[in-house]
């Protein structure tokens, strides 16, 4: 914790750790459950539409806490990371137990309401913590974030390969992590908005710099994008990258042929990708210069890695996969910065907003592939996620020129 009266902090203090480590366990539940889906599938006899339900529940969670979530964080004060995480491994636990369709719509609703709760919380007590707009602490959360997505997969390949189901792989792990987190770490303060003349910051929708000069949150300023271009950028890139998590496992599975145990296990290969992207983070963030500049690049390397996953054959098919992850890594970091750092008087609310953007992103993107791959086939509806990438690139390219303009 900071003395009173001290500046931000920096570096990787306890409380920045422990916050790291609380999104470890979101990550892992995260991709845990794409991998789950073709076994859920299996079990109940679903259609990929409604398996994709499961995920839109989770997505639910992060629509209500981004509608409301900057209330509960001021009620919880410094329990409310606590409280997200319990949330969090609770609804795991509950979705893993539960042999109902009904009980496991549940988990994963209370799962959603949990990991929503750390969408939210984590960025802005890390922003509040650093110097800056907190870019790179938000990479290197996501770092460890993805370190923990690759292994979930694994684990639970392994399990199906040598029969013991998936529910000890899922709900275990994150279930002790937790456990050890809440009892090994202090709850950390709840992030403080600092008055906008003390920060040396100007109010939102106003003009301001980043430490490296470059503009943030003018509403006025042609070369500046707002909150909502950041917002709807947001979406665009938590819709592909969470099509990749739920979906990879059954696209090779179901298009590549591979078995359910290597599918699941291989399926990491592109959290795999992420998790070396956002481990990354810093030095590219630094090196890169103009943020849609990196956001273009970053799209573009998602581009080809799909391209090769989507027309190769199921060893080069998988390098394709982990390429895609690597290149979608750094959207989410760099734009969730971006938007925090355009509303520096409001960080909860904006977070919130943030978490609202995550929610609907991935109740809708994942469920519309489903739903298409039900009405044509998976390897049609796959290419959802390019389009997205597209849009993303057409936008990012368009603010370039822009800025080159002016």
């Amino acid at each position: 914790m900071k003395p009173a009266g001290t500046g931000p902090a920096t570096g990787r203090t306890a409380e920045t750790l422990g916050l790291y480590a609380a999104l470890g366990c979101l990550g892992y539940l995260l991709t845990a459950l794409g991998a789950i889906l073709p076994e859920l599938r299996e079990e109940r006899g679903l259609p990929r539409v409604e398996a994709a339900l499961y995920p839109s529940a989770f997505a639910l969670g992060l629509v209500i806490v981004g509608l409301v979530g900057h209330r509960l964080a001021a009620r919880l004060g410094r329990y409310a990371v606590p409280a997200a995480l319990t949330a969090l491994v609770g609804g795991a636990a509950l979705l893993a137990a539960s042999g109902e369709r009904l009980g496991t719509a549940a988990g994963a609703l209370v799962l959603g309401l949990g990991g929503a709760g750390l969408v939210q919380l984590v960025p802005t007590a890390l922003r509040a913590a650093q110097d800056g707009d907190g870019t790179i602490q938000i990479g290197e959360a996501n770092a460890v974030s993805s370190a923990a997505s690759v292994v979930s997969p694994i684990l639970i390949g392994a399990a199906l390969a040598h029969g013991l189901g998936w529910r000890p792989a899922f709900a275990a792990p994150p279930l002790l992590a937790a456990a050890t987190l809440l009892l090994l770490t202090r709850p950390p303060r709840p992030p403080v908005p600092v008055p906008a003349a003390a920060a040396g910051v100007r109010p939102s929708g106003t003009a301001g710099t980043e430490p490296g000069g470059r503009p943030v949150g003018g509403e006025g300023d042609r070369g500046a994008v707002g909150f909502w271009g950041r917002w709807t950028d947001l979406v665009l890139a938590v819709g592909v990258e969470f099509c990749m998590v739920f979906w990879a496992a059954d696209f090779l599975g179901s298009v590549k042929g591979l078995g359910s145990g290597s599918a699941a296990t291989l399926s990491a290969g592109f959290v795999l990708g992420m998790a070396a992207g956002r481990a990354a983070a810093g030095p590219v963030v630094r090196r890169a210069g103009r943020p849609d500049r990196l956001l273009a690049l970053a799209t573009a390397v998602g581009l080809g890695g799909f391209a090769v996953l989507w027309a190769s054959p199921a060893p080069v098919a998988v390098a394709g996969l982990v390429v895609t992850g690597l290149g979608v890594a750094l959207l989410y970091p760099v734009i969730l910065g971006q938007a925090l750092a355009a509303r520096p008087s409001e960080p909860v609310r904006a977070a919130a907003r943030c978490a609202l953007a995550s929610g609907v992103a991935i109740g809708v993107a994942p469920l519309a592939l489903g739903a298409l791959a039900d009405l044509t086939t998976l390897r049609a509806a796959a290419l959802v996620a390019p389009v997205l990438l597209l849009v993303l690139l057409v936008r990012c390219g368009r603010r370039l020129r822009t800025e080159t303009a002016w």
